[in-house]
């Protein structure tokens, strides 16, 4: 999706160098439009989701941040890096936004904290560290 801003001449009071309107243009993302309208379910992609992303991953992975001495010679390493902190993102840290009401609320306790895997329907709990570490998965294709 492609966000730009183009002048809109109104009369809100504002100088005219201040008045714009957003101009939105979708454009698909890999495969049919409408297999990709299905998957949204109408709604549009924001940026301000991916940019989200882009900062937690700085946030957590020293190697991505700017001006840094952390780095990775080789591209498997940054790969494999992105890959364990994805795991721990989506299994081991749980996120306000996807907790739900507990049914029966007792003191201290009116939310179930819930990870996006769980949210996904992957897995029925907040894994550990541990546990990530130790599940034996599928070998990558590299």
């Amino acid at each position: 999706m492609e966000s730009g801003y183009a002048h809109n001449p109104g009369s809100t009071g504002c100088p005219k160098r201040f008045q714009f309107r957003e101009i939105i243009r979708t454009l698909p993302i890999f495969g049919a439009r409408d297999i990709i309208a299905k998957v949204l379910g109408g709604q549009r992609i924001n940026t301000a989701y991916v940019e989200r992303d882009h900062l937690t991953s700085r946030q957590t992975n020293g190697r991505l941040v700017r001006k840094t001495w952390s780095h990775s010679k080789k591209s498997y390493f940054l790969r494999r890096h992105l890959e364990l902190e994805d795991a721990v993102f989506n299994f081991v840290r749980p996120h306000q936004a996807l907790r739900i009401a507990v049914s029966q609320p007792t003191p201290g306790r009116k939310w179930q904290q819930r990870s996006p895997a769980m949210a996904a329907g992957l897995t029925d709990h907040i894994w550990s560290l541990e546990e990530l570490l130790s599940y034996r998965g599928r070998p990558p294709k590299d």
